[in-house]
């Protein structure tokens, strides 16, 4: 598990270094920013990357955790789109503050046996080990779509 966790760290390090850059550069407007309507904004996708790890940890995992979001995790139903309201960085932030280390904890508790354990009872189930090598694949995903849309802006910026 220390392959796993040690990507993890990296990966998180990554966010959190990401977020930084976002806050000492971005206004909430651009934070909220979108090229068009069917591109989501650099706060929907950090939304999503938290409601990613509130779902997987809730309902994939079956992690049992107040700290949870009791609110619908909307960036997480099928076909959502970006209407506009994740613009609060430092409110998308806490979420994270919350799920990311409930989601480390959980790495922490795994032994390596477990990767191999189905998700349900169909002949075909996805594997814990699948679910967390999507996790990190979605990380890098979202993250690259929010490096693309920050550069989007600094070049409009420069333009204007």
């Amino acid at each position: 598990m220390t392959h796993w966790l040690g990507l993890w760290d990296y990966l998180d390090r990554n966010f959190w270094a990401y977020c930084q850059w976002f806050a000492r550069d971005l206004t909430a407007e651009q934070i909220g920013w979108q090229p068009i309507p069917q591109i989501a904004s650099i706060g929907w996708n950090l939304r999503h990357l938290a409601e990613m790890l509130d779902h997987y940890l809730t309902h994939v995992f079956e992690v049992q955790d107040d700290t949870f979001s009791t609110t619908p995790l909307v960036t997480m139903v099928d076909d959502s789109q970006d209407d506009g309201r994740f613009k609060n960085l430092a409110a998308i932030m806490d979420y994270h503050h919350q799920v990311r280390p409930a989601y480390r904890k959980y790495l922490l508790s795994l032994k390596l046996v477990d990767l191999d354990r189905r998700l349900s009872q169909r002949p075909n189930a996805r594997t814990v080990g699948w679910a967390i090598g999507h996790i990190a694949e979605h990380e890098s995903y979202h993250l690259g779509k929010c490096t693309l849309l920050r550069n989007w802006l600094v070049h409009r910026k420069q333009s204007s």
